[in-house]
């Protein structure tokens, strides 16, 4: 049996929610496989607390949840529902090595819309409006149509999938500690304990990504939701998508060329509706490169990095280009810039991380993990450099031999 705790922190829960709860407006709580809420949740509505406080309440809530977590156990999906209260909610099981090891809820609205989505057997049996304090609450409650509805479901079902991720990962890292300990006894395999170092070092630079940019685009997605600019949601939620499942389905130690692209094409795509005309881009590809294999996610964080610090810093943005060039006997991928680009003493601290190949601080943290991904798979293959001067933008040239 799986314990919830050694999966879900209190920390990461409390973080999630208020996270969630604040990009969507909904209410949002974990609960144990048995749909029993864990904590008090956030964004809690005046309604459905008042109906918790009262036994009966809270447990029609659990039997409801319950209920929902076998109906989305059942189709493989999130499961959308009307509680026995006539509230929407959306119910997405946590799995782990499959085991169901509790649920996140999140909703506590009201849908607009006539809709099809199943609807709890006890709603038919109990009228909480009767009670007058919890009619007033009600008419108080979020209203949002189907539309709003779906898309908040597929930006939090990719949050739980990255709850997931980050879940396997710790455990497979600690996993490769262990063994890691175990053949530093042995001397006659410290070849082989080598390799497996270097590529857990890689694997841990991989998944240094935090949760910020999710939550920006679910913020977004809500702001546009609101606006009801619906196809302008639906656009960034299916780049967003496909950047969850690349980096949920590949994380590999390496990934052709052209899968690290399209990621990135995605990535820009969100950060061109976010942004509007104050980011312009281009990718171009020699066709010759498209599976030639590089560290998995070792380029979109130079691109974030020259957005994030070069282009968003000038007030009018500017110009980024991706280029990947075949030479025959190597390669070379170039990102250019033109933003406010990187002061001297910055630059030279740079090139002194990567000469001596130590990370100092947590300054420029992203270019340097970018560097040591490409460094721990290309070794002496790989020239990496950065050329900049202030307010005339960045150029990294990055050249990988065959």
């Amino acid at each position: 049996m799986i314990n919830f705790r050694d999966i879900i922190t209190e920390t990461f829960q409390n973080e999630i929610q208020h996270s969630f709860s604040l990009a969507t407006g909904f209410g949002v709580v974990f609960t144990d496989a048995e749909g029993r809420h864990i904590g008090s949740g956030a964004n809690f509505c005046k309604f459905c607390e008042k109906l918790n406080e009262t036994p009966e309440g809270a447990q029609c809530c659990t039997l409801s949840n319950k209920h929902a977590i076998e109906i989305a156990l059942k189709t493989n999906k999130p499961c959308v529902y009307i509680c026995h209260a006539g509230l929407v909610n959306i119910e997405i099981p946590l799995i782990y090595n499959n085991q169901c090891f509790g649920a996140i809820t999140a909703g506590q609205v009201v849908c607009t819309e006539p809709n099809d989505y199943p609807k709890d057997v006890a709603n038919e049996k109990l009228n909480w409006l009767k009670d007058p304090e919890l009619n007033e609450y009600y008419n108080d409650i979020i209203k949002m149509d189907c539309r709003q509805i779906e898309a908040a479901t597929t930006a939090f079902s990719a949050i739980t999938n990255y709850i997931i991720q980050s879940v396997a990962y710790t455990n497979v890292k600690e996993k490769l500690a262990k063994q890691t300990e175990e053949l530093l006894k042995a001397e006659n395999k410290r070849i082989q304990l080598e390799k497996q170092l270097n590529m857990a070092q890689l694997d841990a630079l991989q998944k240094q990504v935090t949760p910020h940019f999710i939550f920006n685009v679910i913020n977004s997605v809500s702001r546009l939701l609101s606006l009801k600019e619906y196809d302008t949601a639906e656009e960034m939620l299916n780049s967003f998508a496909q950047m969850m499942r690349y980096s949920l389905t590949d994380a590999k130690s390496s990934v052709p060329l052209i899968q690290e692209l399209n990621y990135i094409r995605n990535y820009l795509a969100i950060q061109s509706i976010r942004f509007g005309d104050r980011i312009h881009y281009k990718i171009a590809c020699d066709e010759s490169l498209h599976n030639e294999y590089i560290p998995f996610f070792s380029l979109q964080p130079l691109i974030e990095n020259s957005i994030e610090h070069g282009l968003l810093n000038k007030t009018s943005g500017g110009n980024l280009l991706l280029s990947c060039r075949d030479f025959s006997t190597h390669f070379i991928i170039t990102i250019q810039d033109d933003g406010i680009g990187i002061d001297t003493k910055s630059l030279d601290f740079l090139t002194n991380q990567f000469q001596l190949d130590e990370k100092k601080g947590t300054e420029h943290v992203g270019l340097y993990n970018c560097y040591k991904r490409l460094q721990l798979m290309f070794g002496d293959k790989l020239t990496f450099h950065i050329e900049s001067k202030e307010q005339n933008g960045t150029i990294i040239t990055i050249q990988l031999f065959k």
